[in-house]
């Protein structure tokens, strides 16, 4: 079933299946605002309290916006400056162009197809969404391309997702190490680590495969520097009926970010899981350890994601 709805103040389009109530609004973002488990009542996507959705103008801070559920980042996530002609020295908005954008829609039989164009850079980002089982919805991307010019990117998928004590994280085996981009521990950008193996505020040895408390004030956001070799991550909530699988093609979006967050960022108790074509948060940096994602002149770039519940 499709049906078009309001999520707070902004127009909504509901995917439902026997299984999963998702929630997408389509100005801005396009966004995958809610996530429900119908079995359960469970709300997956991370919620905000005010009533009124937080609209941001275009190339404002991604922070001071709604700041919740499963935005797209693209062309980046932090704020930098084209390095290729013809387009060098363009500024890069704030967490990517398109997740402050009115995306138009339009539903065709059982699915929802979502597209916008770029601002800066010319380029038309789609999505078809619909339900592959009765427990797993698909988003089905396209990039096109439309100059005579490659054009390099980074894509996140930004899944801000509720998590509990005691939530497990469970990632491929190829998994083995992790390298810091944000944290209020004692590292820095750039620290490796062991997966699982972290370091907390104080120095000690914890585990990042398990969710702590809020209490511990804890806020880490790193990659794995592999390209994967199969692409999923899983949260095992402590209600085993609340599992949650996201999956991606390794073809073309080889690399996986995590954002704990433990209460020491805005109050929030969340993990952002983030599937991604490069690394980093800038493709510019990206590509200073050899991470480039393109697509060609004129051509066109395909992905997908799986949410399995």
């Amino acid at each position: 079933m499709i049906a078009l709805s309001k999520y707070k103040n902004k127009k909504s389009i509901v995917l439902e299946s026997t299984k999963i109530r998702a929630e997408f609004i389509p100005d801005p973002g396009g966004k995958l605002a809610s996530l429900i488990n119908k079995e359960t009542g469970y709300e997956y996507m991370l919620q905000r309290k005010n009533e009124k959705y937080l609209d941001q103008p275009f190339s404002g801070a991604f922070v001071d916006s709604e700041c919740s559920g499963y935005d797209d980042m693209f062309p980046t996530i932090d704020t930098c400056k084209y390095q290729n002609e013809p387009w060098k020295g363009v500024e890069m908005a704030d967490h990517g162009e398109v997740w402050s954008l009115p995306w138009d829609y339009s539903i065709d039989n059982l699915s929802l197809r979502l597209s916008v164009k770029g601002v800066r850079f010319p380029y038309k980002l789609g999505k078809n969404i619909y339900f592959k089982d009765e427990n797993l919805i698909r988003i089905d991307y396209t990039l096109t391309n439309n100059s005579t010019s490659d054009f390099e990117f980074l894509w996140a998928g930004h899944l801000m997702l509720n998590i509990e004590e005691g939530t497990k994280v469970q990632v491929p085996d190829d998994c083995k190490q992790a390298v810091t981009i944000l944290t209020n521990g004692k590292g820095a950008f750039g620290d490796l680590h062991n997966w699982p193996h972290f370091k907390n505020q104080d120095g000690n040895t914890y585990r990042a495969d398990v969710c702590r408390s809020k209490d511990m004030l804890g806020f880490e956001k790193y990659y794995f520097t592999n390209k994967l070799k199969d692409g999923w991550c899983e949260l095992q909530y402590p209600d085993p009926k609340n599992k949650l699988k996201i999956s991606f093609p390794v073809g073309t979006v080889p690399y996986l970010g995590i954002l704990m967050n433990e209460g020491g960022w805005d109050d929030l108790y969340n993990i952002i899981i983030e599937p991604c074509t490069v690394c980093y948060d800038r493709p510019d940096v990206a590509k200073e350890y050899g991470q480039v994602s393109k697509v060609e002149a004129s051509g066109i770039y395909k992905w997908h994601i799986e949410i399995k519940i």
